[in-house]
C-alpha cells in the first residue's frame, strides 16, 4: 500500500511538472520579442518632426507611443517605399506597418488591430483649372465611375496605393489600373503625383482631402483641390495597424494582442494622440472628434480578442 502512495505521489508530481512546463512554453510561445515597424516617405502619414509638425505625421506619432507603451519589446523602425512594405509584409517579416485601413479580417497579407483613428471619405485631387472641367461633365459632388471611364480626364497615383474596398472594385471593374498613369518614385510619394498634378502630367488622382491640405499649406506645390465622391461622403475610412499574417510563431496574433491591450487603455484615449490626429484631419473633417468618440473610443473592443478569420486579400494601403 505504501509503495502505490508513493508510486501516485510521484505520477502527481510528474503531472504538475509537466502542466507547467506546458504552460511555461506557451507562455514563451506568446511572447513577442522584436517589432520592426515600416515607415513610408508619404507626407502628411509620416513627416519629420519640425515647427509645423511637432510630433511627426499622421502616423508617427502613433509609433513613438507603441514602442514607450511596449517596453519590453525590441522595436526597430525602417523607412520604406509602399510597394516594398507590402512585399516586406508578405515575406513574413515580423514587421507591422501603422498606417493601413482597417478590416475587419485579416487578409494573406496582414492582420489588423482595432481600429486607431478616422478618416474623412475620399475624394477627387484635381488642380483648379481640371475641378471646373470634371464637374461640369460628371457632377458636384463627383460621379466617380463616370469620370474613370472618360478618356479626356488622366488619372494617376502611385504604383502601391489602394483605397477603400467599394472605390478599388471600381477601379478594377472600369480598368482604372490598367490605365493609370503611375508614379515609381520611392521619395516622398505623396508629392510626387501632387507634382505631376501641377506639372499637367496627370489630371486627377484619388486620395484623402487632408493631402491637399497638406500640400496646399506646407508646400510650393499648392495648386490643388478636392471634390467629393458622389454616394460616398458618408464612407468614413477607419484606420488601423497592421502586421505580418506571414510571420513565423503566430507573430500577428501574438503582437496585436499587447498592441490592441496599450492602445484601448492608454493611446486612444489620450488627449495628446487625439491631437496629433486633430492636426491634419480637422480643417478639412471638422467633425473629427465627434466621429473619433463614436467610432474608436465608444466601440468597445475586447483589447485581447484574437484577430478574426482570413478573408481574400484586397492590399488597401493607408
Amino acid at each position: 500500500m505504501q509503495t502505490n502512495n508513493t508510486l501516485l505521489a510521484k505520477w502527481h508530481f510528474i503531472s504538475i511538472f509537466l502542466i507547467f512546463l506546458a504552460s511555461a512554453n506557451a507562455a514563451a510561445n506568446n511572447t513577442v520579442s522584436e517589432i520592426t515597424w515600416l515607415q513610408s516617405d508619404t507626407a502628411p502619414f509620416h513627416l519629420k518632426k519640425s515647427t509645423h509638425a511637432p510630433d511627426g505625421g499622421l502616423c508617427d506619432y502613433l509609433i513613438e507611443q507603441l514602442i514607450e507603451t511596449l517596453p519590453n519589446i525590441k522595436h526597430t523602425r525602417l523607412l520604406l517605399p509602399q510597394k516594398r512594405i507590402g512585399k516586406y509584409l508578405d515575406e513574413g517579416q515580423m514587421a507591422c506597418y501603422p498606417c493601413m485601413i482597417h478590416r475587419e479580417k485579416s487578409t494573406d497579407r496582414v492582420t489588423y488591430s482595432m481600429p486607431t483613428t478616422v478618416y474623412p471619405p475620399f475624394n477627387i485631387i484635381t488642380t483648379p483649372a481640371n475641378a471646373e472641367a470634371i464637374s461640369l461633365r460628371h457632377g458636384d459632388p463627383v460621379q466617380l465611375i463616370n469620370l474613370l471611364t472618360d478618356t479626356h480626364f488622366i488619372f494617376g497615383q502611385t504604383a502601391a496605393r489602394k483605397f477603400t474596398q467599394e472605390i478599388n472594385e471600381i477601379a478594377r471593374n472600369t480598368k482604372s489600373y490598367e490605365n493609370a498613369s503611375l508614379s515609381w518614385s520611392s521619395e516622398n510619394e505623396s508629392r510626387a503625383v501632387i507634382a505631376r498634378l501641377n506639372h499637367g502630367y496627370i489630371d486627377y488622382t484619388i486620395d484623402y482631402p487632408f493631402l491637399a491640405d497638406y500640400y496646399n499649406r506646407f508646400s510650393e506645390l499648392s495648386n490643388v483641390v478636392a471634390l467629393p465622391i458622389a454616394n460616398h461622403q458618408s464612407n468614413l475610412v477607419l484606420g488601423a495597424v497592421g502586421c505580418s499574417s506571414n510571420a513565423p510563431n503566430n507573430f500577428a496574433n501574438n503582437a496585436l494582442q499587447q498592441i490592441n491591450q496599450v492602445l484601448q487603455h492608454t493611446i486612444l484615449p489620450s488627449v495628446q494622440y487625439q491631437a496629433s490626429q486633430r492636426q491634419w484631419l480637422e480643417s478639412t473633417f471638422p467633425d473629427f472628434i465627434t466621429h473619433y468618440q463614436q467610432q474608436i473610443l465608444n466601440v468597445n473592443r475586447p483589447a485581447n480578442a484574437a484577430p478574426a478569420a482570413v478573408e481574400n486579400p484586397n492590399k488597401a494601403e493607408q
